[in-house]
């Protein structure tokens, strides 16, 4: 699979374990999304909870 060569999207290679990525697959087909949308909605979530702790903790970067 190629990428356009504009330096603007960053590779992002992992492979979760096949059990957590069929289930995860399977959750989003049962929504009807995609699991790249599922995923990025994911990172979203996460980046949001950390922020929330470190404004808890009185943290900031």
């Amino acid at each position: 699979m190629g990428r356009p060569a504009t330096g603007q999207t960053k590779v992002m290679g992992f492979r979760p374990p096949k059990p957590l990525r069929d289930e995860f697959e399977a959750l989003a087909k049962a929504e009807e999304r995609s699991p790249s949308d599922a995923l990025i909605e994911a990172m979203h979530d996460w980046i949001k909870k950390k922020e929330r702790e470190r404004g808890a903790d009185g943290n900031a970067t």
